[in-house]
């Protein structure tokens, strides 16, 4: 049995080390020749697909074999809380002074919600890291840490996309993806403290995070490459496969 100390050393390192592997989704687009700003609609296109899978997979879909009712309203309540949520968020952005002001030296308001949503999706998977390590069955923790470290890197491609796009450097796009999954180490430690206080969070705070990103993709990601001039197949076939790969990377962890 480890002591306090050796399980919230244990947290934070395992949830560092995830936050970190976020950043290597950005490393993509430094590969290969497509130039992200002439296909900046399909970037949405696979971005939106991956980040709608996560929400359904990773945060709401191993809480629908609960037989609990009152686990399946706080899933719920979560949902549309993050959806109020980013609504408010989006209003907010709206404003044109702060829409021009160049927030973190690049990137629009989509792509600045972009990280506000990945940022809030961090948060409950720290929790889940510390909780992990903080329950006693063995390796348990690690094995958390490591499935939320492979499937930060998908996650990690979908912010820097965008950004990358409008003009953003490579080492930009890894320290922003890296900053979306601040909240994860931050939030493991006193949940490896707190077990009794912060595991009733995990499901509505993952509803919370499924809803932000969800509400996203439709607000957003969808309609810019709708109203684009790509068609509508090839945008469906593009968000399909980033849907797929995600999904991918679920049943393999």
């Amino acid at each position: 049995m480890h002591s306090t100390s050796q399980v919230v050393f244990m947290a934070g390192a395992a949830s560092l080390i995830a936050t970190l592997a976020c950043g290597l989704g950005a490393l993509p687009v430094a590969l290969g020749r497509v130039d992200l700003k002439k296909h900046v609609p399909l970037g949405y296109a696979f971005a939106g697909g991956l980040m709608y899978s996560a929400s359904v997979f990773n945060l709401i879909g191993p809480h629908l074999r609960s037989d609990n009712v009152s686990t399946i309203l706080l899933l719920l309540l979560g949902i549309f809380l993050g959806c109020f949520f980013l609504y408010g968020t989006d209003k907010f952005l709206a404003n044109r002074r702060f829409a021009e002001s160049g927030f973190l030296g690049t990137g629009s308001k989509r792509s600045l919600l972009i990280l506000i949503a990945m940022f809030l999706h961090s948060f409950p998977e720290g929790v889940a890291v510390g909780v992990g390590y903080a329950s006693g069955i063995e390796n348990f923790g690690t094995y958390i840490a490591v499935a939320i470290a492979i499937h930060n890197i998908p996650e990690g491609l979908a912010i820097a996309i965008p950004y990358r796009a409008e003009g953003a450097s490579i080492s930009k796009c890894f320290w922003l993806a890296v900053l979306s999954n601040i909240p994860q180490p931050i939030a493991a430690v006193p949940a490896a403290l707190m077990v009794s206080f912060f595991k009733p969070l995990l499901i509505p705070s993952f509803g919370f995070a499924a809803g932000a990103m969800m509400y996203l993709v439709l607000l957003e990601m969808i309609p810019a490459a709708v109203k684009s001039e790509i068609s509508h197949a090839r945008f469906a076939w593009v968000f399909m496969f980033g849907f797929c790969l995600m999904l991918l990377v679920q049943v393999v962890i």
